[in-house]
This record gives C-alpha cells, sequence and structure tokens, in this order.
C-alpha cells in the first residue's frame, strides 16, 4: 500500500463519495457496502468526503453531549454539539460533521483486527447520518414488488422477514431487499441495499430445499445472492403498502388489521435513530408519509405464509 493509502471515489445513488488514504481492508468494506453501481440515479448535490488522519483532529469537547447509539450487536458512545458527532478516542475514532451542501468524516487511528468491527460500525453510522441529512431514509425491512405492486414487510430481527421474502419469491414476487433499502420520501422510491438474503441453514432445509447449499454468511446464517432468486439489477420499486409481521403461537398465518399506533411504532423502529435536527425532520417527515399507505397485519403462524404473501394481502383491510 502506498503511504498516503488508497482514494476511492464512486456514487451513492447519485450522492459523491471520495474517500482518501484509506486501508485495503477499509477500502474493500466501503465498496462492499456502499458501491452500488447498477443503482444510479441523477447527480445530487449533497457529497460526503471521507480522510484518513494521522491523529485525532484538535479541540475542545468538554461541552459536547453524550449519547448512545444502538447498533446490531454492540453499543457506540458518540458526542455532540450538535453539527458534528465523534466517537472513538484520541488513538482511534472518527468524527463527522454535517455542512449545508455535504458532510466530512474524520478517521484516525491503526485499524487493528480487534477493533476493525467496532470502527466499521462508527463509519456506517457517519454515513448513514451523512445521507439521512442529504434526503434519504434507511428503511430495515424485507421488500418486493410484483406488477406495480411494492410491498415492505416490517417486523423486529428474527420475526421471519427472510422467510417470508423467500416465500414470496416462490410465488412469482421479484426481491429487492431482505434487510436494508434507501427510501426516498417525496417519491417512496426504494433501493435494495444489501447483497442477498440470509437465512438460517435449518429454515433452507425445511421450507426451500431448492435454496440448499448456499455459502455461510459472517454471523452464520446463510446467503442466497439475489442472481440465484431470479433477481435482474437494479432491485428499486415504489411502496404501494407495508405489511407488519407478527408471531403466533399457534394457527395458521394469516392477514389481520393493524393499528395505526403499530404501523407508526414499527416504522420508527424500521428508520432507525436519526443523530441531529436535520435527518430527524427528513425522518419524520419519511414516517408521516408512511403511515398513509395501506398496511395489514401478517401473523406467522404455523403453516408457511405463501397464500397470504401472494395473492391474499392485496384484498386485506388496511387496517385503523
Amino acid at each position: 500500500m502506498p503511504p498516503d493509502g488508497i482514494s476511492l471515489a464512486f456514487a451513492v445513488l447519485g450522492r459523491r463519495f471520495a474517500a482518501r488514504g484509506v486501508s485495503p481492508r477499509l477500502a474493500e468494506w466501503l465498496r462492499a457496502a456502499w458501491e452500488y453501481p447498477e443503482l444510479s440515479a441523477p447527480p445530487h448535490p449533497f457529497g460526503i468526503d471521507l480522510h484518513v488522519l494521522a491523529g485525532a483532529p484538535a479541540g475542545a469537547r468538554d461541552r459536547w453531549v453524550r449519547l448512545e447509539v444502538v447498533v446490531p450487536g454492540r453499543t457506540l458512545a458518540f458526542r455532540s454539539d450538535g453539527r458534528r458527532w465523534e466517537t472513538g478516542d484520541a488513538a482511534a475514532g472518527l468524527l463527522l460533521e454535517l455542512r449545508d451542501d455535504g458532510a466530512a468524516i474524520d478517521l484516525w487511528g491503526p485499524e487493528r483486527p480487534a477493533d476493525g468491527a467496532a470502527l466499521h460500525h462508527g463509519l456506517y453510522v457517519a454515513l448513514s447520518e451523512a445521507l439521512r441529512a442529504s434526503g434519504l431514509v434507511p428503511l430495515h425491512a424485507a421488500v418486493a414488488s410484483r406488477g406495480d405492486d411494492t410491498v415492505a414487510w416490517l417486523g423486529a430481527s428474527g420475526i421471519g422477514k427472510s422467510t417470508t421474502l423467500l416465500h414470496a419469491v416462490e410465488a412469482g414476487w421479484r426481491p429487492i431487499a431482505e434487510d436494508l433499502c434507501w427510501l426516498e420520501p417525496d417519491t417512496l422510491r426504494v433501493s435494495g441495499w444489501d447483497r442477498g438474503v440470509r437465512c438460517w441453514a435449518e429454515t433452507l432445509e425445511r421450507f426451500f430445499p431448492l435454496l440448499r447449499g448456499a455459502e455461510p454468511a459472517p454471523d452464520g446464517k446463510r446467503l442466497i445472492p439475489y442472481e440465484r432468486l431470479g433477481a435482474r439489477a437494479p432491485r428499486r420499486g415504489t411502496l404501494t403498502r407495508i405489511g407488519l409481521l407478527e408471531r403466533a403461537a399457534a394457527g395458521p398465518s394469516r392477514w389481520e388489521a393493524a393499528a395505526a399506533r403499530d404501523l407508526v411504532r414499527s416504522l420508527w423502529e424500521a428508520t432507525g435513530v436519526p443523530l441531529g435536527d436535520r435527518s430527524r425532520e427528513v425522518t419524520t417527515a419519511a414516517v408521516a408519509r408512511l403511515s398513509r399507505l395501506p398496511v395489514g397485519k401478517l401473523v406467522l403462524g404455523d403453516t408457511p405464509p405463501l397464500a397470504a404473501t401472494a395473492d391474499g394481502a392485496a384484498d386485506q383491510p388496511a387496517g385503523g
């Protein structure tokens, strides 16, 4: 690696992204997590610049407010003055600064294997906050489309989003996302932001034997690339309705009416936690817009939700 590291330049849904001085390991992660050239978009004035520094930026932080950010598998400690957010310490960390036309992220400290995961988690939070500030909203959901109908299934981790998506694919739906997509609130257009469907091996064995043999994912699940499911790039759609997933102790899978309060709570959980006022305004507007879509509750029982997922959902009441 040259002394000044690797430089990267690509677009994230039309937002310019540039990085300087990154290590090969970090460059690989950035490309895997954020570079989706098939999801091209018109150029956007917002840009994100990532710089690797020799040491932590100078400046007093005594009066900065401390906050905790929960991400899958860990809690990150941030501190902020309202327009800048920092995590880590003098030895290794990052600083995010939001401007009117973009964001700057400074990264410092050696990238050791022991703290590489923490670094990537913190950087993921910083990049997500920058994209929120640009007008996009992350939506943690399983999403599929058929014709002009695009459905997002919302639910807690482990509730059955991946299984529901695979049943939908078997019924002729096109997968867009298994866990994460980016939403344009004004148009309700979503862009799938993952590389495949992750599912436990025993679930594949029981319900989807034709998908056996998928490669292991880092979390121990099996990863089925979207190409294997017949999905063609770009994986995009415009949301038309929402399904809230719920588990039943017994009985067949079925659709029920959903309460408005359950929808709003699920949407806030699915969109994550914005850090600043600007991104909070964008997320609030997105939740309000999504709340006006038809919604139903898909109760996952002891039968596969094949019929409900495929054909029954379109005739279900919106809930209230």
